[in-house]
């Protein structure tokens, strides 16, 4: 659930959870148990917790119960419909699950739960971290100082340890590399596209380009469409080019962003983070991506497909660290030079590969390693096993 501090309701929201937590606590002592219950704690049940949900799910020997927590309950009604087992964070079947829990991961923070951790850390219970987004970000020391409390930080790759423990200054021990769970779907590519496809009613016998903007953060002058344009002359415009090479446009918004588009556009598929909360089946079912800053663009890198980089001011307000070797694609910083490189792209495949080819595995090793081997979910659930069983 992510959190709108102008809505009364998600105060309210916010103010249940803290009395499920702080009646956890108390009951924690009576109820706690080797169990193997595992809480999953995140604004959606996607990404990283969506892969060790499914491991775990799909591993019953492994002896761990993933359990998700989300304080909205209209998304767990949906959930619970899919068979998922998950509960309300505002409700008292929270507190009981707090209790019997060996373990939490969390992947953007634990909001009223964080006033307790302390005390369910004394009550044994172990927090880890896998970060939803792997940013480009540049963050003060004051705005990870939260993690700092976990007992364990689970990171990408060697280049994100070094983050965290030279830029971050977390302890060498806490922060380890498990690679990303959520890479593993994207490395394994089992999945049948078509079939996803026609689950997200998409057309199947075209390529189709992902518009995937990141959301305004602190800049609030700032649009998604980038270049000057307006939303109609931007999504008209690459749907357009698209429709000309026998393809369409899939805009994903961000959390953070109105899922509202409110244009007609031929060719235009509307899958915003809100209501498709699944990023590696809409990554899968693509072909050509165009980004800004979004931190899609590293999960993307593993798929070997093109990309397509928009050369507009990041809106982090410290900047972002990472050079513009991370940028693997094509850097376009005008409307008419991106609608240029979309139908080059479209019309001949090998030329994009000719010129980037080289930036694209050198970005990948760069940013993943030794850790792109899919898998990451099995090292992370063995790290899950190690710390409760010790």
């Amino acid at each position: 659930m992510k959190i709108d501090k102008r809505n009364p309701a998600h105060w309210l929201s916010l103010a249940g959870f803290w009395l499920q937590a702080a009646l956890g606590t108390a009951l924690r002592p009576l109820l706690r148990s080797s169990n193997g219950t595992i809480v999953l704690y995140g604004h959606k049940l996607n990404g990283n917790l969506l892969a060790l949900y499914r491991h775990m799910r799909a591993n019953p020997s492994v002896g761990l119960r993933p359990v998700y927590l989300s304080m909205d309950l209209d998304y767990l009604r949906e959930l619970r419909a899919q068979g998922v087992d998950c509960c309300w964070a505002c409700g008292p079947a929270c507190a009981a699950l707090l209790a019997r829990a060996e373990a939490l991961v969390s992947d953007h923070g634990l909001h009223s739960l964080g006033s307790w951790r302390g005390e369910y850390q004394r009550l044994d219970m172990k927090f880890f971290d896998v970060w939803h987004g792997m940013s480009t970000m540049e963050y003060r020391p004051e705005d990870v100082s939260d993690r700092h409390r976990y007992d364990e930080i689970w990171v990408a790759s060697e280049l994100y340890q070094l983050v965290y423990t030279t830029r971050f200054g977390f302890d060498e021990g806490k922060v380890v590399m498990t690679g990303h769970a959520r890479a593993d779907r994207l490395i394994a590519r089992t999945e049948d596209r078509d079939i996803l496809r026609r689950q997200y009613g998409l057309p199947v016998d075209r390529r189709l380009i992902l518009f995937a903007p990141t959301w305004k953060q602190q800049s609030r002058a700032r649009s998604i469409y980038p270049f000057g344009c307006g939303k109609a002359e931007f999504l008209e415009g690459i749907c357009r080019v698209a429709l000309d090479h026998g393809a369409s446009v899939v805009m994903r918004s961000h959390l953070n962003s109105s899922d509202a588009v409110a244009v007609e556009v031929e060719g235009l598929y509307l899958l915003p983070a809100s209501r498709y909360a699944d990023t590696e089946a809409i990554l899968e079912m693509c072909d050509i991506l165009v980004c800004d800053w979004s931190t899609i663009a590293f999960d993307w890198l593993l798929l070997n497909r093109p990309a397509i980089f928009l050369e507009v001011e990041p809106p982090y307000p410290l900047g972002a660290f990472l050079g513009d070797e991370f940028r693997y694609g094509e850097i376009v910083d005008a409307f008419p030079q991106l609608l240029q490189s979309l139908g080059r792209i479209l019309g001949d495949p090998a030329e994009y590969w000719g010129r980037y080819g080289p930036r694209h595995q050198a970005a990948k090793d760069k940013f993943y390693g030794t850790m792109a081997d899919g898998r990451a979910t099995e090292r992370c659930v063995n790290r899950l096993i190690e710390w409760i069983r010790a």
